[in-house]
């Protein structure tokens, strides 16, 4: 029996020791998780305004500058990353929080987010806020290392404008003039805003290729997006053949066409006499249509598109000016080579200007 004890005895000792080993291992092992820390922002980010009211005529200048004070992360030499996210406020409660905000991303470690006029008008109006009226924008930011982070949101009031797309002049660089948007030629501005007008002529059927520019350069240029629409930055648009276009460009629905059109000289002086129009070119230089070839003794007139629905005829030989469906021609007077040159009046369309010059 105090056998029996003794074995007893060491058994529960050698037990009491197991488990005290076990208990010093779990402790241990506790010891050395690592428990995932609180981590926030420190106050709502800062606005350097809290009224705007946005104006084209300032698109380029900065309009807002949002600014937040670090993260710290308890993870170590990770940057953090942080996007700015915009909203309507009506968009930020619910279930669906913020889920159509517009998320911009600022970068690692960095402090503050700056917007043009420009730019915070193009995000302002996909909110559908209405020119012209004031609407509230909520905003915040988030910031990210192992899991993201939001700071409390802030509010500014924002006017934005409805902006008159392009300028005076829409550009046309494009293979016939070596791709260089400060020499190309240019169509006008029409009474709607955003669309533009005129005439271009290609000679080499190797260079139809072209694209549109707001400036004589290449920040903002547009292009084919492959289904006869333009896209910011797309493809080389094209002519078919060679010929003289009218150049539709619509900026506010990336539409275009080219139409083939071209005025033409008609008359006996001419190659073809009275059965046919001989075709000008138009040079988008000098912003004249012209002709250089032979004439012989007889009448001249101008016309558009072969046909007598629009043409111009002189009330004398000596004044060099056109009248809109006038019945008159310049009299050529000795045969030879010519350069013959038209422009209509930018004013008074019912007059054009012409010159007729023997080489």
């Amino acid at each position: 029996m105090k056998k029996f004890y003794t074995i007893f005895s060491l058994l529960s000792i050698l037990f009491s020791v197991v488990l005290m080993g076990c208990e010093d291992e779990d402790d241990s092992l506790q010891t050395g998780l690592t428990r995932l820390e609180t981590v926030h922002f420190t106050g709502i980010p800062r606005v350097s305004t809290q009224n705007l009211v946005l104006t084209q005529e300032r698109q380029d200048v900065p309009a807002i500058n949002i600014s937040w004070n670090a993260v710290n992360f308890p993870v170590a030499e990770a940057p953090v990353a942080y996007n700015l996210q915009l909203d309507v406020p009506a968009d930020t409660l619910g279930e669906n929080a913020w889920a159509n905000a517009q998320t911009i991303p600022v970068g690692n470690e960095v402090l503050s987010k700056e917007m043009s006029v420009q730019e915070l008008n193009t995000l302002v109006k996909n909110f559908g806020i209405e020119a012209g009226l004031a609407g509230t924008i909520a905003y915040r930011v988030r910031a990210y290392v192992d899991r993201p982070v939001f700071s409390q949101a802030g509010t500014f009031s924002v006017t934005p404008y409805d902006e008159v797309v392009g300028g005076e002049l829409l550009y046309i660089p494009g293979a016939y003039q070596g791709w260089d948007p400060a020499t190309a030629a240019t169509i006008s501005s029409t009474a709607t805003s955003g669309v533009f007008e005129g005439f271009l002529s290609f000679t080499d059927p190797a260079s139809l290729g072209f694209k549109f520019t707001t400036a004589p350069n290449w920040d903002e240029n547009y292009g084919s997006d492959g289904n006869g629409n333009l896209v910011f930055d797309g493809e080389n648009a094209s002519v078919p053949e060679v010929g003289t276009y009218k150049i539709t460009v619509n900026l506010n629905d990336l539409t275009w066409q080219a139409t083939p059109s071209s005025w033409g000289i008609i008359g006996t002086a001419t190659p073809s006499g009275w059965d046919a129009d001989t075709d000008m070119t138009y040079n988008y230089i000098e912003n004249y249509w012209e002709y250089t070839g032979s004439l012989v003794p007889g009448a001249l007139k101008f016309r558009l598109n072969d046909a007598w629905d629009v043409n111009y005829g002189s009330q004398n030989s000596t004044d060099f000016t056109a009248y809109l469906d006038d019945p008159g021609a310049h009299d050529i007077t000795e045969a030879g080579d010519y350069h013959v040159t038209f422009q209509i009046d930018d004013e008074d369309p019912s007059l054009a200007y012409y010159t007729i010059e023997l080489l």
